[in-house]
This record gives C-alpha cells, sequence and structure tokens, in this order.
C-alpha cells in the first residue's frame, strides 16, 4: 500500500523533471535553430550575389532576367522572412513549455524549491547561450550584418533570454500550481 502510494507520486510528480529537461533542451535548440537560420540567410545571401554578378545574355535572355523572375524570388523570400520563422519558431518553443507546464499541473507545493533551483540553473544555461551568441555574431562583419538586419527578432530574443527565461518560468509556475488546481468535492457535490 505505501510502495503503491510511492510509485504514485514518482509519476505524478514526473512532471517538474520533464518541464525542467524541456527548458534546457528548447534554450539550446533555440539557440541552434537561429544560427542555422544565420547560415541560410548567409547561404542565400552568397548565391544572390553571385547570381547577379553573372552577366550573361544567351540569344535574347539576360541571365540576370531570367534569374530575377525565378530563382531570385525564392532567394529574396528567403532572406526577407527568415526572422519571421526564427521568431515563431522561438515562441512555438515557449508555446510548448506553457503548454507542458499547464499539462502537468498536479503537483506538490514542496516542488517548487526544486523548480527554483532549475530556474537557477537554466538561468545560468540562457546567460552561457546568450554569451556564445553575441560571440558567435560578432566574430565578423558578414555574421553581424545577418543577424543585425535580417534575423533582428531573432537576435532580439536569443541576446533577451536572459530576461525572458525568468518570465517563462514564473509563467508556468503560476498555471501549474497557482491556476486551474483541483477542486476538492464538497459533501452536497454528486459529480456533475
Amino acid at each position: 500500500m505505501v510502495k503503491d502510494k510511492v510509485s504514485k507520486s514518482m509519476v505524478k510528480d514526473k512532471g517538474g523533471a520533464l518541464i525542467a529537461f524541456i527548458i534546457f533542451v528548447l534554450i539550446f535548440l533555440g539557440f541552434v535553430a537561429i544560427l542555422m537560420m544565420g547560415i541560410l540567410v548567409y547561404g542565400a545571401n552568397l548565391i544572390d550575389d553571385t547570381f547577379r554578378s553573372i552577366d550573361v545574355e544567351i540569344g535574347n535572355v539576360s541571365f540576370i532576367t531570367a534569374y530575377n523572375d525565378t530563382l531570385g524570388i525564392g532567394i529574396s523570400t528567403i532572406q526577407n522572412s527568415a526572422d519571421n520563422y526564427g521568431l515563431g519558431l522561438l515562441l512555438g518553443m515557449v508555446l510548448l513549455m506553457v503548454i507542458s507546464g499547464f499539462m502537468f499541473k498536479e503537483k506538490q507545493k514542496v516542488w517548487i524549491v526544486a523548480e527554483f533551483a532549475i530556474l537557477i540553473i537554466a538561468f545560468i544555461f540562457a546567460v552561457s547561450i546568450q554569451r556564445a551568441y553575441d560571440l558567435v555574431i560578432n566574430s565578423s562583419t558578414a555574421l553581424l550584418d545577418i543577424y543585425s538586419v535580417d534575423l533582428v527578432n531573432s537576435s532580439k530574443f536569443i541576446l533577451n533570454l536572459p530576461t525572458i527565461v525568468p518570465i517563462v518560468w514564473a509563467f508556468i509556475i503560476i498555471l501549474s500550481y497557482g491556476l486551474f488546481k483541483k477542486r476538492e468535492p464538497t459533501i452536497g457535490d454528486v459529480g456533475f
């Protein structure tokens, strides 16, 4: 009987560990995703510059005109929308953390201390990711140009990660501990 209660308690409290793991994974994945988005924009800029420098006419067809009408449209779409995709990805990750906090709302009050320790570790991790991102984007003028012009909002998100992590954590804690508590049935409650 006691063993059964302990095992149910352990299963019920794994939600906090899962949320902590999700926070670390998503911070790292956000960092990697925005770096990959910058590499994609950098490659698109190189392709665009290379193709626009080719000044060849074959018959009555200009290569630059054909490029602008076909592949140039796709590359300019990548260049113009990469920031929106990156920001959408980062906000989607935050939404995933909030939803997971809502799904694992049955927690004991003792776990808030452990989650506060997880916040401190996640904050240190977020500061490390922010510093590494700052180091990467400032390593060359080409990267600085891409991340400060083409990926403005995504870069702001990663650079403000030490501020965003505690805000999201507080929102998840409010959701999982404060709101949507299970209501204890009263004597006259029939269950409807």
